[in-house]
């Protein structure tokens, strides 16, 4: 089975990853790292080979947030949270007030012999490239917001940005590259920018799982418990509720 999620109402469905062609005995539970936010997203229940119990294979949610967010899509822990509003401290994600934005097609043009016209093969209209923004970070006391945002944009090779305005030309949840990045460096306790231009694109295998809470996190949370114990605190609790949270209660 694989768990499909769509926010522009079923017109386009993405795979969540983790969720892809994943083989499930009884039940699963499975966690989106990169939500759409502020939108309607209707996640779907594929079933490849199999059957199921009968009931509803889709569920549509909207996730609210106040704030967009940039992040790595393997490493969700680095998630930098990106205010709209200007001034204080924060994150603030800028788009330039005259931009631009490429929205490229593939076109293949043969001229057959003796034809006046030629005849075209033409591909599907790309998602948005070449968009240019500009990350402000602003501190209090100039250190670890840059720093994460520095290390963040240094590490990854692809950058999920999910909240931005609707007026913001890209997909509620999307896979950029940014390619050369402009750090521009101001007195040390006032902001640092980075000057971007992104280019969406397909996300890393949704095969690679990511591990959320990894297995010596979980043994150091109950440990010096015995199993009996550790089944004692959470009487009744089934697998789908400790890999959703494995947290002593």
């Amino acid at each position: 089975m694989s768990v499909q999620v769509s926010w522009d109402a079923g017109r386009t469905w993405h795979g969540v990853r983790g969720a892809e062609r994943v083989v499930v005995t009884g039940g699963d539970f499975f966690r989106d790292h990169v939500p759409p936010l502020n939108v309607p997203a209707t996640y779907r229940l594929v079933v490849h080979s199999g059957a199921v119990t009968p009931s509803p294979l889709e569920a549509t949610i909207t996730v609210p947030s106040s704030s967009a967010w940039i992040q790595d899509p393997l490493n969700p822990r680095s998630a930098a949270q990106v205010k709209s509003l200007r001034g204080g401290a924060g994150v603030q994600l800028l788009a330039p007030s005259a931009a631009s934005l490429t929205r490229r097609q593939a076109v293949d043009i043969t001229t057959v012999e003796g034809a006046r016209y030629p005849v075209a093969s033409i591909g599907v209209r790309q998602a948005p490239a070449d968009l240019p923004l500009h990350i402000r970070a602003i501190a209090a006391s100039q250190g670890a917001l840059v720093n994460q945002l520095r290390g963040l944009l240094d590490t990854a090779g692809q950058v999920v940005i999910r909240g931005l305005h609707p007026a913001v030309p890209i997909d509620a949840v999307a896979h950029v590259i940014a390619g050369d990045i402009t750090e521009v460096l101001t007195p040390v306790g006032v902001r640092n920018d980075w000057e971007l231009t992104v280019t969406q694109v397909r996300p890393t295998s949704m095969r690679i799982v990511i591990p959320w809470w990894t297995y010596d996190q979980v043994r150091a949370l109950w440990s010096p418990r015995t199993y009996d114990a550790v089944k004692a605190t959470r009487p009744g609790d089934t697998y789908i509720d400790w890999s959703r949270d494995p947290e002593v209660p």
